[in-house]
């Protein structure tokens, strides 16, 4: 079996706090619970600081309490803080792919395995590199692009059903006047 080591490396680069705006800045709060992505951060850091600069195509996790399995896929560049691993597919591998791998329950199992600190727990950043890959025959991207096609479908019907309760009212509000 591969390591994730082998298709993937944490970002380093850095962008200053001042450079980038509220939607860019990504925390470990703004990552959303249970793999649904992320919204947008309340307020960005009060003094100026060092993120860590991610771009789209970047694979985000919270690392502080993996067992709430924070995880969002970038579709933009900007900074995230300290507490978020910034993942980038190496040359060669495709970072959908990477998103695949990195949203296995199985791997926020692994991560917990290794955690660090009880009420807060950390994942150890370099026992999560030794992670071994379950093994497909498919292609990466073909894997890759699968996940992302049902990632988006899952978050679109999340909102069309938060929206089915208005669209409830409305219909009703729309017989009673039409019966009148």
């Amino acid at each position: 079996m591969a390591k994730l080591s082998s298709i993937a490396y944490y970002v380093t680069d850095k962008i200053s706090s001042n450079d980038i705006s509220l939607a860019e800045y990504v925390t470990t709060d703004c990552i959303l619970q249970n793999k649904k992505g992320r919204e947008v951060a309340t307020n960005l850091p009060p003094q100026p600081c060092s993120l860590i600069r991610y771009q789209r195509g970047d694979v985000l996790i919270a690392n502080i309490r993996p067992y709430l399995k924070k995880v969002w896929f970038a579709d933009i560049d900007g900074g995230a803080s300290p507490d978020v691993l910034v993942f980038r597919a190496k040359d060669g591998h495709s970072p959908s792919f990477l998103y695949a791998i990195l949203l296995q329950d199985s791997f926020f199992d692994y991560v917990m395995q290794g955690t660090k600190g009880s009420k807060m727990p950390r994942g150890d950043k370099e026992q999560i590199l030794r992670y071994e890959m379950p093994t497909f025959s498919c292609s990466e991207e073909s894997i890759g692009t699968f996940f992302l096609n049902l990632d988006r479908k899952i978050h679109l019907n999340e909102r069309i059903n938060q929206n089915l309760p208005m669209l409830d009212r409305s219909l009703r509000v729309a017989r009673v006047h039409h019966a009148v």
